[in-house]
Formats: structure tokens, sequence, C-alpha cells
């Protein structure tokens, strides 16, 4: 069980009730979503699994497990949506072969997922505080939802690929967030997780929507936990605009900086709104010289990432 004492500000504490399914505001763009996110740069391979439900009770999800490691093209599934009931919970949540357990206390979960080609099945265990975009200073947007959290915790369990089976004992990420979610505001951004096994683990958001720039995020190192205060972020793209690698310097609120260094080995788009693109990549980083992993979320309007591909390199 995590502890809420490495917070350096105690009140960023957020309730273990909203590790569960929320009542969502009655607008257009209500929603809820958690993605679990796995990195396993030893076998060149990353995975995540994303689930959503609409105000109106209406649920699907995706599954993705891509990088050279997998041998061929991406493994992908994505469960229409349909409705389901809403009794239920995030403790108990099933749509077809997915399957997700959430403890209700940020703690521990476990994911199931289970497809012709691949077969995802893990235990999740926290191993910092949820970070509350709602519980920091400056707020979460209103277009991003009325909150969100982000997490970092081991991941234990298994991956079928055909008949070749991986087992892994690996870090991975989590996020839950809930109210209207608005992809349009999006002019680009890059939403970042990397870990050290259980002792670094961080998160920004660099985004600009609005006219200007937003920063949030947490860094969790030498057993105390501090939200992110600025980020110096450069990722280097290929001809495709496919991200290929990235440095970041982040200073934290506790005035601690920490370096982050990637190697990019493999991405895949994901497309939750025609408007907006998600690259996502996974690869082995240097977190303040220490091997770990990294995720990167490259997001660009879709119509842009398409007139730069077809008209660049510049």
């Amino acid at each position: 069980m995590f502890d809420n004492s490495v917070l350096a500000e105690p009140e960023m504490a957020i309730d273990p009730a909203n590790d569960g399914r929320h009542e969502l505001p009655d607008v257009a763009m209500g929603r809820e979503s958690i993605p679990y996110i796995v990195v396993l740069p030893e076998h060149k391979i990353a995975f995540f699994t994303y689930t959503w439900v609409t105000k109106d009770s209406v649920a699907g999800a995706a599954l993705a497990v891509f990088g050279p490691g997998v041998g061929g093209p991406p493994i992908q599934q994505r469960l229409a949506d349909r409705p389901v009931p809403r009794t239920m919970g995030f403790d108990k949540w099933e749509i077809e072969g997915f399957r997700m357990e959430q403890d209700l206390k940020f703690d521990k979960a476990h994911v199931h997922w289970e497809t012709p080609e691949a077969t995802v099945d893990f235990d999740f265990e926290a191993t910092h505080p949820p970070y509350s975009y709602g519980a920091d200073p400056r707020g979460c947007p209103g277009y991003c939802a009325t909150d969100r959290v982000e997490q970092a915790g081991r991941v234990t369990g298994t991956l079928r690929l055909g008949d070749r089976t991986i087992e892994f004992d690996a870090t991975g990420h989590r996020d839950h967030s809930w109210g209207t979610r608005d992809w349009v505001p999006f002019m680009q951004y890059e939403w970042f997780v990397g870990q050290v096994g259980g002792d670094i683990a961080v998160h920004f958001w660099r985004f600009n929507a609005l006219g200007k720039e937003h920063v949030r995020g947490y860094v969790y190192k030498d057993g105390l936990m501090s939200r992110v205060d600025t980020v110096e972020v450069d990722v280097t793209y290929d001809s495709q605009y496919w991200q290929t690698g990235y440095t970041a310097r982040i200073v934290d609120a506790a005035g601690r900086e920490t370096n982050v260094q990637t190697e990019v080995f493999g991405t895949y788009t994901l497309v939750p709104d025609p408007s907006i693109s998600l690259n996502e990549s996974g690869g082995g980083s240097m977190i303040d010289g220490k091997a770990g992993v990294g995720w990167m979320e490259c997001a660009w309007p879709t119509s842009y990432l398409a007139h730069i591909r077809a008209n660049g390199p510049y």
C-alpha cells in the first residue's frame, strides 16, 4: 500500500473513493476512461489497454501490442461501444474478453484481455500515491476532465503472442479521468510517463490549448513526490513525424531537477476522435542516469499531421 506521507504537499492527497466509477456530468462530452500501459524494452514490446464509458453508460475498450518484438504489425482490438449496466463498477469491469478489477483504494488491480492473437494478464500494485490534477494548485482544465489521476506501479504477469508466452515483472502506469473530454482544444502536446523500478516515477503533460502552454505532472524519487513546476522537452522525429527519441529536463516544486533521455523502439497511433491523432511510443529511458522505461504520447490535429507528412520534410 502506498504512503501519502511521501507527498510534498499533503493537501494534494485524493480520496480513494475516486478509484471507482463516477456520476458524470450531463453534458455532450461527459465520459470516464482508464488506460494501463506497460513497456518491456528487453523484448522491444509495449502495450496498453484502454476503456471508457460515457454519461449514458455506453462503454468500449481498445488494446494494442506493438514494437519490433511483436514480429509483425501491431496486434490490436477495439471493442465497439455498447450499453453497460450503470451498476457495473471498476472493481468488476467486463466487456467481452476484457476484464479490469480495481480494489477501489488506488492500490491494486488486475487486468485481463484475451484475443485469438494475444492475451494480456497482469496484476498492478501502486508504488506511490495518485497524482490528482484537481488537487494541483493549477487545477484540471475543464476540457480535459473534472479531475484526472496518474499513478505508476509494479506490474507482474504474462503476455501471450500466438504460441509464445512472455512472463514479466516490470513497471507500468495508469491514469483515470472523469468529466468532460473535448479533444478539439488541444493544438499539440507531449504526455510522458517513465519509471526506474519502484524508486523513480515521472509524469508530465505539456500541452498547448486555447492559446496557452500548460504543464502538469509529478516526480517521485528519493521517497518524496512533488508536482512538476517546469519542463523542457526536445523530441526527435523521422520524416513521417513519428517520434524516435526525446530528452526532458524537469524541475519540480521541491526544487529538484530530473533528466530523462529515451530511445524509442516502437510507435502506434491511437485515434480517440477523428480530430486528433495520438502517436504512442515505447522506449528505454535513462532517468537521472538510471536505466528504466518511458512512454511518450505526442498529440497532433489529424489534418495538420497529414499535411506535414504529405509536404515535408521541410
